[in-house]
């Protein structure tokens, strides 16, 4: 038995430790997006499912590490040139998909918070949104596989050389292959994000001080908390896409420039790359654990029981309960920016009144279980009014201002589901 190194050992050691990490996180979304009938109604859920799919194939690969490399080549190698490709293939393809859906969900948050857009709306361009990360994911993965770019790289199987073991799968160029494959993608995936969540944050921030004028100081400082919710998201969803790549990424750079990585950075770099699907798993529980810090609610607990619903069955114009008028009045931008009920009134001029609350209604229903809204029957459009997305009234400011404030409150419910 040849004698490895320390730093060949654990290089064999600590993926296996990471990944299966990764591997049981992965796993969970899975199980936790499949088994409800709500969740895999929802594009926002199917969208971590496809990356948590190909990020349990990814991890699957980094448990294995160096069993499938031809025996003799690395520690622990256990494998052939045969079972070294296939992990190579399905290495590069779930390293591809699983970054690249992370641009997916960045346009899915764009457009419901920045661009108002519906459910059914995004459904229709869902499609597009999965094939961005597999069409090209399976391209280069099965272009690896008949290129013959896939050799033991030290801890796994991917683009490397084939010398001195196999010189007939040895391609000079693969350096050119890592850096157009995989690391310039994701390069440009994590300064995609980081605009992005800046984007988002600008657009919720810049739309609560538009709402200031009316509102009280004491509820204006109240309600910056959607901001702040926005940002500290945003930080966390960048910042473990920044974990993930970081050691790879300076790993590679001090390849690319011809300089020998030290250990510390190798060791990082095979420990923090397979945790990508533990670090999915805090971002897409982390607003139901901070719901859970705040007021007490069960993990568990179902969309029924959640401040959305409870709002929306509170908001309905056409579930009425007694109030005066100058509650109905006060109501028209209560509603937009507090999210409480309209007073309650069956008069014409109610139904004049509450512009605002329909707003509010139309922008959440969409992430509400069927029958919620089932009592309320169609209301004839208002004149100079349509459904349609992105069309508002020139003339009422605050209708905008309150379908995208409720926009915002769709992604927070819909991350809780």
């Amino acid at each position: 038995m040849a004698d490895y190194s320390p730093l060949q050992k654990a290089m064999a050691i600590a993926p296996k430790c990471s990944g299966f990490i990764s591997f049981c996180s992965s796993s969970f979304i899975v199980f936790y997006v499949l088994r409800s009938p709500k969740r895999r109604g929802l594009v926002y859920h199917r969208l971590l499912l496809g990356m948590s799919i190909s990020d349990f194939f990814g991890s699957l690969m980094c448990v294995l590490s160096t069993w499938p490399i031809p025996k003799g080549e690395a520690y622990l190698a256990a494998g052939t040139v045969g079972t070294c490709a296939a992990q190579g293939f399905f290495n590069q393809t779930a390293a591809f998909c699983t970054p690249t859906y992370n641009i997916s969900l960045a346009i899915y948050y764009l457009l419901v918070i920045v661009k108002g857009w519906k459910e059914k709306r995004i459904a229709k361009v869902e499609k597009y949104l999965h094939a961005l990360p597999i069409l090209p994911g399976l391209g280069t993965g099965l272009a690896g596989l008949f290129l013959k770019l896939y050799n033991g790289a030290g801890w796994i199987c991917w683009i490397a050389p084939g010398l001195p073991n196999h010189p007939d799968r040895h391609d000079p160029s693969y350096g050119v292959y890592r850096l157009a494959f995989l690391y310039a993608v994701a390069w440009f995936i994590i300064c995609f994000l980081a605009m992005a969540m800046l984007t988002i944050y600008v657009s919720v921030l810049n739309q609560e001080k538009k709402l200031d004028k009316y509102l009280s100081t004491s509820m204006s400082k109240k309600k910056r908390t959607n901001s702040i919710k926005i940002r500290n998201q945003a930080f966390l969803y960048v910042g473990c896409m920044y974990m993930t790549w970081l050691f790879g990424s300076v790993f590679r750079m001090m390849q690319f420039a011809g300089k020998k990585p030290p250990p510390a950075i190798i060791v990082l770099f095979v420990l923090f790359f397979p945790l990508q699907g533990f670090f999915n798993m805090l971002v897409y529980f982390f607003p139901r654990i901070c719901r859970k810090i705040e007021v007490g609610t069960p993990l568990t607990a179902s969309f029924h029981d959640s401040k959305v619903a409870s709002r929306l069955r509170m908001s309905n114009p056409f579930n009425f309960r007694r109030g005066n008028k100058d509650e109905l009045k006060s109501s028209k931008v209560a509603s937009a920016v507090t999210n409480s009920t309209i007073g309650n009134s069956t008069t014409e001029e109610a139904v004049a009144e509450r512009p605002m609350t329909e707003a509010a209604i139309s922008n959440v229903s969409w992430c509400a279980p069927e029958g919620l809204l089932e009592e309320a029957p169609e209301e004839a459009p208002r004149e100079g009014h349509t459904d349609s997305p992105g069309e508002f009234e020139k003339d009422p400011e605050l209708v905008v201002e309150g379908m995208e404030k409720d926009a915002i409150d769709e992604l927070v419910e819909i991350s809780r589901a």
